[in-house]
């Protein structure tokens, strides 16, 4: 394809060339931009080579002349990892370039946070403009939760602007649905023919015929556009432009950008050669690479030549080649370079980002250098650092293309890629590599060795759900390790904790968890942190202990969000458990929203227990408001995970969770074949381990609703009574009322109507009041029916003990499945004062003060501005608030604050 090199004079670098008019005003899609500019999120989306980049930086420019800050900042592989996404963040939103970057990341080594973002956006004066460019290059499910999060937190008047080839996620879409997202799509992007006769209308020559079917034959596309006009300022028109009518594709740039590469002189060839390598360059790599003394000069001929080069920051330090010509270039020099050559170029370009700080871009450049040692090296050094803040996508990636021997030579690594396989469900490669670890430990008596070791090998038995194995496991690798070993020991405890509470040994469970909290607070582990709480919670709720559970996983979840990088999977765990905590308390809103934020995280990497609990919350919350479609979508996913990565126990929730609302809908044919297709009898009966997830419907609540359902009530009363006796002597409260609730439609069903009344009393004395609601409510219409009778029998019963407190119980319950009840007795008013007075001295004195403003009617922004803190800090207060008075609204907050003479 190469052209004649005597038709026509080569471009030299240092030959002065005209200024190009390489950029159109694109006056249509700005003034859709600028039409949405109070939407808080922008997506321009198209294939490469659209001008996505040109749009959103002439959009830049106009809101900065409105007086708006403007953050800009380009995603890149690296970028995938939420840390590093929420570090680019807050160093756009404060206005850092790269090299600042780089000197406050060696002053401040901890990662950034979600509320750290909070804070770079409450310090921008007035409005602003975030950029985020490129951004199908880092995006990943495990960034989709952060980002989620991002824009959620998003204040009035700061928009983000999102530049992406594809739509890369469909929570967008849904976004976009609800009319909260402006997108500026493929065909938004194409030129006009207008704007294409002002691209050309440099060149000499071209009549408005010849633009209009230039623009028919390349379709509007920019990139092919610009490949035309290229070749057009040589002054013929090329042969290339026959072809452009056959298809935009990838195949037509290569085909254009040969002929422009062909026409510029060696000397240009051979630079653009050396500077393609590196993915992004500022002028001092430029310099090292090239050897040219004013490498400035070098960048802005090569930018003046229209050859591909943009930039990547607003400050105009660091540099990029347009991806599609950066291809290119690398394929041709692949071709056309010696490859001892190029790998010596590679091992150079490493050597100067590890010289100047930036360790990820050294250890890639080494790795396609072949020098897999000092990659190695490298990596150990910074593995430890990668774990702690879950950066597991990173250490995977890289660890993929080191050769195993090499994993293997350095102990940090490989435990750090035994880490990173297992929690991200690469299980083959995980079992390897500690197999081949366990081989070289073999004759060795470093004990302490063998303990990290096997420390690290519970990572992996964890993400497998090898929970019977776990517990031995734990228990030897905490004797070959001590407390001095901080987080590794404390991970001992949490995994031994673990075990316990599926042998309801909840005393000894939180007695290693509380041993464990100030190892990790020590260490700075809030991995292991999150989840020791998350442990210590299902300790509580199988006591049911919902309140308890729910403060402490409200305090460990506003933790995280303070303190963790945004990567921590655990705190998805954390948000997993609270959320269904709150759907146990009938706050549907509040479950769905820590869903909505946390669930992606939770699919990606959680372990089996709380991925099981994700699944079987989003499907009850769609089964509650009558969408089946969606809940059996929901249980079609958890069943996928489940057979794709042998969860076991998984598939097993998820099928007993399709019986329960094929019984419920009074399907029973449909119920009963759902049945056959689950194992029963590994479930029913004494199971050696019990959890969270599984063990209120899962063990043997399952076949005793079909059995009440289809008329089988003696069987099924049968089967729970022995059940229910067991669980109480587990002292497994929640599984406890479960089964008594089944238990007394039991017993309604076969006419022993007394009998279930006196159960259902029995249930309702077994939690706290208020605790559970959804337990009653789920069981639907035949045990509403009962609560009724129950709460009518009163009438005709001598007192009770505790029957204001059972009455209110009662009277809520009806209310939650929008019964009318009876006005409260006056008794029970004295008890719910006495209640709230309990609670009210619960509240911090910073809280109180600000059920104070709440009550003046101010809004979420005016109390943040009032009291000088973030609207996001206005809304945890709220949300501790809340969880301390028991309440689920600022109008409900109102009325307790004046009914406790807080205010008039």
């Amino acid at each position: 394809m190469s052209a004649d090199p005597t038709a026509e004079p080569r471009r030299r670098l240092d030959e002065p060339v005209a200024p190009a008019r390489t950029v159109v005003l694109r006056a249509a899609a700005l003034e859709r931009l600028k039409s949405g500019a109070q939407a808080s999120l922008v997506l321009v989306q198209g294939p490469a080579g659209f001008g996505k980049t040109t749009l959103l930086r002439q959009y830049s420019t106009y809101r900065a002349t409105q007086g708006d800050q403007i953050a800009w900042m380009r995603m890149d592989a690296r970028s995938a990892d939420p840390a590093q996404f929420l570090r680019l963040l807050c160093d756009a939103a404060d206005g850092f370039d790269e090299r600042v970057r780089q000197r406050k990341a060696k002053l401040e080594p901890r990662p950034p946070t979600l509320q750290d973002f909070n804070r770079a956006l409450g310090r921008l004066r007035g409005g602003g403009l975030i950029v985020v460019d490129n951004f199908e290059q880092a995006f990943t499910a495990d960034l989709e939760g952060v980002f989620m999060q991002v824009v959620r937190v998003l204040p009035p008047g700061v928009q983000l602007c999102i530049g992406s080839r594809v739509l890369p996620s469909d929570r967008l879409v849904s976004l976009r649905m609800r009319e909260q997202m402006v997108v500026i799509d493929e065909h938004d992007l194409r030129f006009g023919v207008e704007e294409c006769d002002e691209f050309f209308r440099e060149v000499p020559g071209l009549t408005p015929a010849d633009i209009a079917d230039l623009h028919r034959r390349t379709d509007g596309w920019p990139a092919a556009l610009q490949c035309v006009r290229l070749c057009l300022r040589r002054g013929r028109e090329h042969r290339g432009l026959a072809y452009a009518g056959k298809g935009i594709t990838q195949d037509l740039i290569g085909f254009l950008a040969t002929e422009v590469f062909d026409h510029l002189v060696p000397e240009l060839q051979t630079t653009l050669f050396l500077l393609c390598v590196p993915e992004k360059l500022n002028s001092e790599l430029v310099s090292f690479v090239t050897g040219a003394d004013d490498s400035q000069a070098v960048i802005d001929e090569i930018e003046r030549a229209g050859l591909f080069l943009s930039h990547l920051d607003l400050e105009g330090h660091w540099y990029r080649f347009h991806n599609l010509f950066r291809h290119f270039l690398l394929t041709r020099m692949r071709q056309e370079t010696d490859p001892d050559e190029l790998r010596l170029q590679q091992r150079r370009i490493g050597d100067w980002f590890a010289e100047h700080g930036y360790r990820e871009e050294a250890i890639q450049h080494w790795i396609e250098a072949g020098d897999v040692e000092r990659a190695a090296a490298l990596m150990d050094e910074v593995c430890g650092q990668l774990v702690a803040q879950e950066r597991l996508g990173l250490i995977e990636r890289y660890v993929d293309q080191l050769p195993t021997e090499w994993v293997l030579r350095h102990e940090n690594l490989a435990n750090a890629a035994i880490i990173a396989y297992g929690f991200r469900r690469a299980f083959d490669k995980a079992n390897r590599l500690i197999e081949a670890r366990a081989a070289l430990l073999a004759d060795s008596d470093d004990v302490h060795a063998l303990g990290v070791h096997n420390g690290t090998r519970l990572f992996v038995l964890v993400a497998q759900d090898r929970i019977e194995e776990l517990g031995p496991a734990a228990q030897e690798a905490g004797q070959q390790l001590s407390a001095d070993d901080g987080f590794r020991y404390a991970v001992t405890l949490n995994a031994r904790a673990l075990w316990l509470v599926g042998r309801s040994d909840f005393e000894a469970a939180r007695g290693l968890l509380l041993k464990a909290r100030p190892l990790h607070e020590r260490d700075g582990s809030l991995f292991g942190q999150a989840y020791q709480e998350a442990v210590f919670s299902m300790s509580l709720s199988a006591e049911g202990r919902i309140s308890e559970a729910s403060r402490g996983l409200s305090a460990a979840l506003r933790r995280t969000e303070e303190e963790a990088c945004g990567s921590v999977t655990a705190g998805s765990v954390v948000a997993v458990y609270l959320a269904d905590a709150r759907y146990e308390q009938n706050r549907i809103e509040d479950a769905r929203t820590l869903l909505a934020d946390y669930g992606s995280l939770a699919e990606q990497q959680a372990i089996v227990d709380p991925l099981a609990t994700l699944f079987l919350t989003r499907a009850r919350i769609a089964f509650q408001r009558g969408d089946a479609a969606e809940a059996d979508a929901v249980l079609d996913r958890a069943l996928y995970l489940g057979y794709r990565h042998d969860f076991a126990r998984l598939v097993a929730c998820a099928a007993a969770e399709r019986v329960r609302q094929a019984t419920l809908s009074g399907d029973l044919d449909l119920a009963e074949r759902r049945l056959r297709e689950l194992d029963l009898e590994r479930y029913d009966g004494a199971a050696p381990l019990l959890f969270h997830a599984g063990e209120n419907e899962l063990h043997t609540a399952t076949w005793a609703r079909y059995l009440i359902h289809a008329g089988r009530s003696a069987e099924a009363r049968r089967l729970l009574q022995g059940e229910i006796r067991q669980a109480h002597g587990q002292r497994r409260r929640r599984r406890e009322l479960k089964l008594t609730l089944l238990l007394a439609m039991a017993q309604h069903a076969e006419g022993r109507g007394n009998c279930a009344r006196r159960t259902v009393l029995e249930a309702l004395e077994l939690c706290p009041p208020r605790n559970f609601v959804r337990s009653f409510l789920d069981e639907g219409g035949m045990l509403l029916q009962l609560l009724k009778e129950v709460r009518r029998s009163f009438e005709h019963l001598s007192r009770l003990a505790h029957q204001d407190l059972l009455v209110a119980y009662l009277d809520h319950l009806l209310a939650e499945a929008g019964e009318r009840v009876d006005a409260v007795p006056e008794a029970l008013v004295a008890d719910a004062e006495g209640a709230s007075l309990q609670l009210l001295e619960t509240l911090t004195e910073k809280e109180r003060n600000l059920l104070r403003h709440v009550a003046m009617g101010l809004s979420n922004r005016d109390l943040a501005e009032r009291l000088s803190v973030s609207t996001n800090t206005v809304k945890w207060h709220m949300r501790n608030i809340f969880d301390k008075l028991q309440i689920n609204n600022r109008v409900q907050a109102i009325v307790v604050a004046r009914h406790l003479g807080m205010i008039d």
